[in-house]
């Protein structure tokens, strides 16, 4: 069954154009071939034109879970559920799609409908997507385009666009350990903040390496982060550096 779901569009449409035009040569006389062949050809277009497109979201390799039952948490962002999401793929937009974000694989997964069926989108195709309200750019490295921090290639949750936008990378490893003589095994989550301009990236770890790449109102944006009370704990270093980058656009403005 399910090399059938992955019929790439072009040899479906193939298949699709020839059906039609046996069927058609079947019951007209070949005084009517060029006929024939018209109709055939119209009907190649409408196909291409109203089916083609979703059928790119299948042409990816079947994804296989491997994760052992005993395994404590799970690989996913969020839930290990498919949730509601949208893609940019093959410079195409789909919207109410079954998405799943694979952590440790850095790769989005695609469920069929009925879940018949688990696909991997090409990582290479994927210009961006989002699951629920988190939306996700996928950056590719570039040693020589930028100073300072180099990305490494993968989906980055796009935080705060603009000039200096705020870029959210999360990874899951799988971590081992003896538990009563029996080893055990447990996803841990690792997320990493990192701020952007068109020249440089730098990994945000305190207030002082966003202001680094303000190119004004630094003093503002101090004391605004002073009189909020913001930290940048491991648990607090999202939502304060997003307060203090939005307050940023507020006085730039």
């Amino acid at each position: 069954m399910l090399p059938k779901l992955l019929i790439g569009g072009a040899s479906w449409l193939a298949l699709s154009a020839f059906l039609h035009y046996q069927a058609a040569a079947q019951s007209i006389s070949n005084s009517d071939s060029l006929a024939v062949a018209a109709a055939v050809t119209a009907a190649t277009q409408h196909y291409a034109e109203d089916v083609q497109p979703e059928s790119v979201l299948f042409n990816g390799p079947e994804y296989v879970n491997n994760t052992l039952p005993t395994t404590i948490g799970h690989q996913f962002l969020g839930s290990a559920d498919p949730r509601p999401g949208t893609a940019t793929y093959y410079n195409a937009r789909f919207q109410d799609l079954a998405l799943r974000y694979d952590l440790e694989l850095d790769r989005v997964v695609l469920t069929y409908p009925n879940q018949i069926a688990h696909i991997v989108l090409v990582p290479e195709k994927l210009d961006a997507f989002s699951i629920g309200d988190q939306k996700f750019i996928h950056i590719l490295s570039d040693s020589s385009a930028r100073a300072g921090l180099v990305l490494p290639t993968g989906f980055y949750e796009l935080l705060q666009p603009g000039p200096v936008s705020l870029l959210g990378r999360h990874t899951k490893y799988l971590q081992q350990s003896v538990v009563h003589q029996s080893l055990q095994f447990e996803f841990k989550q690792l997320d990493k903040l990192f701020a952007r301009t068109s020249g440089t990236t730098v990994e945000v770890s305190r207030l002082k390496d966003l202001l680094a790449l303000l190119p004004a109102h630094k003093p503002e944006v101090q004391r605004y982060a002073r009189q909020q009370k913001l930290r940048f704990t491991a648990a607090q270093r999202e939502a304060s550096a997003l307060k203090a980058l939005r307050y940023y656009y507020t006085v730039a403005q």
